[in-house]
């Protein structure tokens, strides 16, 4: 994982198991249940589809690493808040909501 802060935007370099890295810009930080998660979106994708990342480490406000969700309805709650959250800075079209 490397972070990048260029043009004022977090960018994180993730690799994954087969070591291609892909870079994704942090969209917003949302709260649920008491666990901080992150919205990502990855800077190379046309179509527009986030990833949910759980903050790792013993302060959810300086993350040590990210994890990946591995729960839908989870997922999908994080989303849900991240969309109410965002209104009016986003056009979430189609994918409001779990629609």
């Amino acid at each position: 994982m490397m972070l990048d802060t260029n043009n004022n935007k977090v960018v994180l370099k993730l690799e994954d198991l087969y070591g291609n890295v892909q870079e994704f810009e942090l969209l917003d930080m949302v709260e649920y249940n008491k666990e901080a998660f992150g919205v990502f979106l990855p800077v190379e994708d046309e179509e527009g589809d986030v990833a949910i990342l759980r903050l790792v480490g013993k302060d959810d406000q300086k993350a040590e690493s990210y994890a990946p969700v591995g729960d839908e309805d989870l997922e999908q709650a994080v989303f849900d808040l991240f969309q109410i959250k965002n209104l009016d800075a986003f056009d979430f079209g189609a994918q409001s909501f779990g629609l």
